[in-house]
C-alpha cells in the first residue's frame, strides 16, 4: 500500500559530474555557483568541485564570459545598473566581473531607449504620465539621477521633434 522512499545515493564518480558540466555548459554559460547547485543534485560535494576545478582550469566555465553574457541580456532588456547588481550577486558573480560593465556604460542612454520604446507618441506628458515612467525606470534599477536625466533628454527630443 505504502511505497517505501528510498533516497537515491549521489555518484561519486568525478568523471561523471564533469560529464554532466560539460553538457551544461555546451548549451549555455553559467556562474560557478549556478554550475555547482546544478551539479550537486545528484553527485557528491568532492565530485562537483573536481569538476568545477576542471572545468575553470581548462577554460570551460568563466566568470567573465558569464556575466558578459548576463550583462549584454540585462541590457537588451533596458535594465539599470542596479539591477545588473542585484542579477550578478544572486548569481554568486563577485564584484570585480561587473564593475567594468557598470563603469563603461551610458546608462541614461539606456533608459532612455526604455522611455522611447514605452511611451507612445501621442501620449501627452502630463505629471502623472511623467511620475509613472520614472517609477517604471526606478524599478527597472536605474537611479534617480539616470531616470530624471534620461526624462529631461526624452521631453527635449520630442519638443525638437514637433
Amino acid at each position: 500500500m505504502f511505497r517505501s522512499s528510498t533516497v537515491k545515493k549521489k555518484d561519486e564518480d568525478p568523471a561523471h559530474a564533469l560529464n554532466a558540466a560539460l553538457r551544461l555548459l555546451t548549451r549555455r554559460e553559467y556562474s560557478i555557483l549556478e554550475l555547482y547547485t546544478k551539479l550537486y543534485q545528484r553527485y557528491t560535494k568532492e565530485a562537483v568541485k573536481d569538476a568545477i576545478k576542471k572545468c575553470i582550469d581548462n577554460n570551460w566555465q568563466s566568470e567573465e564570459r558569464y556575466m558578459e553574457m548576463l550583462f549584454n541580456h540585462l541590457k537588451n532588456q533596458c535594465y539599470g545598473p542596479r539591477k545588473v547588481v542585484m542579477e550578478a550577486t544572486k548569481k554568486g558573480v563577485k564584484a570585480q566581473f561587473y564593475q567594468q560593465y557598470l563603469d563603461e556604460t551610458d546608462w541614461i542612454e539606456i533608459a532612455l531607449t526604455f522611455l522611447n520604446k514605452k511611451i507612445p507618441n501621442d501620449l501627452e506628458l502630463t505629471f502623472e504620465n511623467k511620475q509613472k515612467y520614472l517609477a517604471s525606470l526606478a524599478r527597472r534599477g536605474f537611479s534617480t539621477s539616470d531616470c530624471l536625466e534620461a526624462m529631461e533628454r526624452y521631453e527635449s527630443a520630442r519638443f525638437l521633434s514637433s
